[in-house]
C-alpha cells in the first residue's frame, strides 16, 4: 500500500512533487510506460509498476515514513558500508538516512530520467569531506538504476554498496531463483557453504553469494522478473522468515524477496575515480506456471 500524499507542485508533464502528513518530499511518476514513486528521504525507490502488469516492489504496510528510520521496502540505498559499521554507527550506511537532493528529471519518449545526488554538505556530521554519490533511476518500460560512487578527495577511499531490493512475490516459499551462484557464505551460520542452485524460504535466509552470475532470474506464479547487475561482485539473498522487525507486519515475510545486488570487495577509489553499480529489471508474464515447493 502506497502512502498518502498531497500534492506540491508539478516537476514536468509527468512528474508532481509530494510530501506526507510527515513533512517528507517524494516524487510520484506517471508516464506512458509505467508508475513510479521516489522518496527524497533515502534516495529511495518504493515503487515501479509497468502498466498492464503487477507491482515490481514490495513496500511494507508497516515502514516509518517519519524520517526518523530507514524505510522498509523499495530500494534502499547501503553506502558506504555494508552490514554493521563502527560502532554507534547504523547499519548499512548513512546514505539511506538522509534526504538526497532532485538534480535533473528529463523526460523523453523511453520514460522519465531521473538523477539525485548526495554530497557530504547534505550529512550532518560528514562536511568536509570530498565525495559525491549519484543515483540514476530511469523509469520505462523497464527500471534501471545506476548508482556512481566518486571519490573527489586527495586520498583513496574505501566503499561498499548495495541496492537493497525488495522484490514483491505472491508467495515467497514457492518461489525459483537462477542466478544466484553455488557459492555463498552464510551470514546466519556464520559458515561458507556450496550447494546447487536452490533456495529454501521456510525459515530466515540471509546468504552473500560471492560468484553470482550476470543475470538473475525470479520464477513466481506466472511471472518471471529478470534482473541485470553490473559493476558488482555478489548478491546477497535476505529474507527474515518469521522473526519479522517490527516495521514488516507478522505475515509480510511472505510477500517478497530481497536480491541485492553489492559491491563488497571493491579496490580503494583512487582520487578522481567513480564506480557505478547497475541494476535493470524487466518482468513478463509466463503462460507456463514454474512454482515449485524446494
Amino acid at each position: 500500500m502506497l502512502p498518502q500524499l498531497t500534492q506540491h507542485s508539478a516537476l514536468s508533464p509527468r512528474a508532481q512533487l509530494m510530501y506526507n502528513d510527515a513533512g517528507l518530499a517524494f516524487i510520484r511518476v506517471d508516464n506512458a510506460h509505467a508508475s513510479a514513486l521516489i522518496s527524497l528521504f533515502g534516495g529511495q525507490l518504493l515503487h515501479y509498476q509497468r502498466h498492464g502488469q503487477r507491482p515490481l516492489l514490495w513496500l511494507s504496510e508497516a515502514a516509518v515514513l517519519d524520517g526518523s528510520k530507514a524505510i522498509r521496502g523499495g530500494i534502499p540505498i547501503c553506502w558506504p558500508w555494508f552490514g554493521k559499521g563502527a560502532e554507534g554507527q547504523p547499519q548499512h550506511g548513512f546514505a539511506r538516512l538522509q534526504s538526497w537532493h532532485l538534480d535533473g528529471l528529463e523526460e523523453t519518449e523511453t520514460g522519465t530520467h531521473l538523477t539525485l545526488v548526495l554530497t557530504p554538505e547534505l550529512c550532518p556530521g560528514h562536511q568536509g569531506e570530498q565525495w559525491r554519490l549519484v543515483l540514476e533511476i530511469e523509469i520505462g518500460a523497464d527500471l534501471t538504476l545506476h548508482l556512481h560512487s566518486e571519490n573527489n578527495g586527495s586520498d583513496p577511499m574505501q566503499i561498499q554498496a548495495a541496492l537493497h531490493s525488495y522484490f514483491r512475490c505472491a508467495h515467497v516459499q514457492q518461489c525459483r531463483i537462477e542466478g544466484l551462484g553455488h557459492e555463498y557464505f552464510d551470514s546466519l551460520l556464520q559458515q561458507a557453504c556450496s550447494k546447487r542452485e536452490e533456495t529454501v524460504f521456510k525459515e530466515p535466509v540471509d546468504r552473500i553469494y560471492a560468484t553470482p552470475a550476470p543475470i538473475t532470474r525470479i520464477h513466481h506464479s506466472r511471472h518471471e522478473t529478470r534482473l541485470r547487475h553490473q559493476g558488482h561482485d555478489s548478491l546477497v539473498l535476505w529474507n527474515p522468515g518469521s522473526r519479522v522487525p517490527a516495521d514488516i507486519p507478522p505475515l509480510g515475510w511472505s510477500d517478497f524477496v530481497c536480491i541485492e545486488t553489492a559491491i563488497l570487495e571493491l579496490p580503494p577509489l583512487a582520487a578522481g575515480d567513480r564506480h557505478t553499480l547497475t541494476l535493470d529489471c524487466s518482468e513478463r508474464d509466463r503462460q507456463t506456471s514454474y512454482i515449485k515447493q524446494i
